[in-house]
Order: C-alpha cells, then sequence, then structure tokens
C-alpha cells in the first residue's frame, strides 16, 4: 500500500498543478502612469487635473481599518483615481479609466479592434458579451486587480484598470 501512495500522489500533485491556468497579466501605463505611481508623478507626468474629488473613508468603513482618503484627478477622457491615509497623504494610483485616443494605454489607443489588443495582451482570461458590448479581462501585474477592455461593434471604447482594495 506505500508503495502505491508514493506512485500515486506525485501523479496527482502533477495533474492538479498543470490544471491550473496562470493567468495574463497587464501592467497598465498612461504616460508611465500605473499603478502605485505616487500623486507627484502623475501631476508631474500629466500636470494639474480639470478638477478633483476627495473623498474621506474612517476607519469603520474602510477594507484596510484605517482611515483612508480617495483622491479621483480629471483630465480629458481620463480618470485616475489614488488611495492614501487618512490624512491624505502617500497617495498611490489604484484605477485608471481611458475613454478617448488622446490617450496612450500601454501602446493601445480608443477605437482599435480586438485584434490588435489582443496581438499586444495575448488571450484574455475571459470575455463576456452583454448588451452589444464585448469586455475581455486581465488581471494586473502580480494580479492584485484586473484590467478590462470595453468593446462596441468591435471598437475599443473603454480600458479600466483598478486593484482590488479588500
Amino acid at each position: 500500500m506505500k508503495q502505491f501512495l508514493l506512485f500515486i500522489l506525485p501523479i496527482i500533485f502533477t495533474l492538479s498543478i498543470s490544471g491550473q491556468k496562470k493567468l495574463r497579466e497587464v501592467n497598465l501605463r498612461i504616460n508611465g502612469i500605473g499603478s502605485g505611481t505616487s500623486y507627484s508623478a502623475v501631476i508631474r507626468k500629466l500636470g494639474k487635473p480639470i478638477r478633483s474629488e476627495t473623498e474621506k473613508i474612517n476607519a469603520s468603513s474602510a477594507c484596510s481599518n484605517s482611515a483612508e482618503t480617495h483622491l479621483t484627478l480629471f483630465y480629458s477622457g481620463l480618470k485616475i483615481t489614488l488611495l492614501g491615509d487618512g490624512k491624505g497623504r502617500d497617495l498611490d494610483v489604484y484605477s485608471i479609466r481611458v475613454t478617448t485616443r488622446k490617450w496612450l494605454a500601454s501602446g493601445i489607443k480608443i477605437g482599435a479592434n480586438m485584434k490588435a489588443v489582443q496581438a499586444r495582451f495575448g488571450k484574455p482570461n475571459s470575455n463576456a458579451e452583454q448588451s452589444g458590448e464585448t469586455t475581455l479581462y486581465y488581471v494586473t501585474k502580480g494580479n492584485v486587480g484586473g484590467v478590462n477592455f470595453y468593446f462596441q461593434n468591435n471598437k475599443l471604447v473603454k480600458v479600466e484598470m483598478t486593484e482590488t482594495l479588500c
């Protein structure tokens, strides 16, 4: 019996590993700005935003159990959200949304077709179709969130990257 287990266990282990799918990761960057980029770097590279919104979250409502500050910067066709401590310090990017051709999203512009996006980033981890819109789903570098590409009539209309906070 012991010899049988020594023979069968490595086979089961190998099968379980080979059945796991490695997720396709995308390190989405806009003008060098991506997940974890500091507030000062965002302002240095993109300039002053059109407008900004600050939301303070108390510790009891925050995922981190510490007070948080969410700062959203709005540029034409670009929305960047940063997360910092309760006093608004140590702000780093955790979310990006691109909706105009003005911004190059890791080599892809709004208006590109699905074939171009897949040629650049590879086969998506999954996709969905709903109400005439197709979405390609990838994960961020290090799998700390998602990067989604939204298409209407085979044309890219929106790119979103969001880290998972909780």
